[in-house]
């Protein structure tokens, strides 16, 4: 039976049958191959059975990249799998074996449920928003030009046509491109807390302008995740920018412990007692949760909080500290 073998780093992560006549390959849990990186789109491909061959097809429509043997995928146009192709899709590498390889060993079954990786990503800086702009003040207006040509040589009817083009013309661009003003990507920033409360969904006015704007994109597919740790894990990389560890002990039935990476030193809007409150607000309902924090160097690659010895840079990671919510 055809296997897809993924891939990390060089770590097999997992090896899946394909079984089925379609598999869908994206971020959320839903998919039946789910790829959980901020990189991977909701839907990013998908594989399907057409007269015994199997095809990959992109679905991203140009928005993300998904790449066979090094050769990037045109959105919505079918690729026909050979044995051996590579699919690379954010930091993930997809091997297509169509005859069953041998499959690694199990990991041994312990009472602890970990999920998660350490991380950071740091906001991306807004998009810049102008507003419309106005009539150049020197030469003819636009008005002016849809008047008969002995009209046009009139420097009063010019001047006085360019108030009437200052106030309507602003107007005239806004209506033009009035869905944009509903698009959290590049609304007005001070159209994102109204959207906010006709979706339903906290904002903090303090977030960077580029949080807030992921948040608002992600606030109706989160809608479907409120609750779990897929969730709440999202929820933290939208806002914060932090990726955690959860970590669920089968002795200490609804417990949750979630690992987080220390917020910068002078953030106010990242603190730890906010992001400890928006974990519990997004945390599955009758948990208990524990939220800790671990220091970490400058270097963004997650360190090991057990690790003594001070890695090569400037300044070495201190020891961890927790606070329980």
């Amino acid at each position: 039976m055809p296997q897809l073998q993924v891939r990390q780093r060089g770590d097999v992560l997992r090896t899946l049958n394909l079984g089925m006549r379609q598999l869908s390959i994206g971020r959320t849990p839903d998919n039946g191959l789910p790829l959980r990186d901020p990189s991977v789109a909701v839907r990013h491909a998908e594989i399907s059975v057409e007269g015994g061959a199997l095809l990959l097809t992109d679905l991203t429509g140009g928005e993300a990249a998904t790449f066979v043997n090094g050769r990037r995928l045109t959105p919505n146009q079918p690729w026909r799998l050979t044995h051996g192709d590579e699919i690379q899709i954010g930091p993930f590498t997809v091997a297509f074996l169509s005859e069953a390889a041998a499959a690694p060993p199990e990991p041994p079954q312990g009472r602890t449920d970990v999920q998660g990786t350490l991380a950071a990503h740091p906001a991306r800086p807004p998009i810049p928003t102008f507003p419309a702009p106005l009539p150049p003040p020197g030469g003819a207006g636009l008005y002016t030009s849809f008047l008969p040509p002995y009209f046009q040589e009139s420097e009063f009817l010019g001047r006085f046509l360019k108030i009437l083009e200052a106030v309507w013309e602003p107007m005239q661009r806004r209506q033009d491109s009035v869905d944009l003003h509903f698009d959290p990507r590049v609304s007005p920033p001070q159209l994102l807390g109204w959207m906010a409360g006709w979706l339903g969904v906290p904002l903090d006015p303090h977030w960077p302008e580029a949080r807030q704007r992921a948040w608002l994109r992600e606030a109706v597919t989160l809608y479907r995740w409120r609750g779990t740790r897929y969730g709440l894990s999202r929820a933290l990389e939208t806002v914060f920018g932090l990726t955690p560890v959860l970590s669920e002990d089968s002795a200490q039935p609804h417990t949750l412990r979630v690992t987080l990476l220390d917020s910068p030193d002078g953030d106010d809007t990242a603190s730890r007692e906010a992001i400890t409150e928006f974990v519990q607000r997004h945390a599955p309902a009758h948990t208990r949760v524990t939220v800790e924090f671990v220091d970490t160097a400058p270097d963004p690659t997650p360190t090991d909080p057990t690790h003594t010895d001070p890695p090569p840079t400037p300044t070495g990671p201190g020891g961890p500290q927790a606070g329980t919510a």
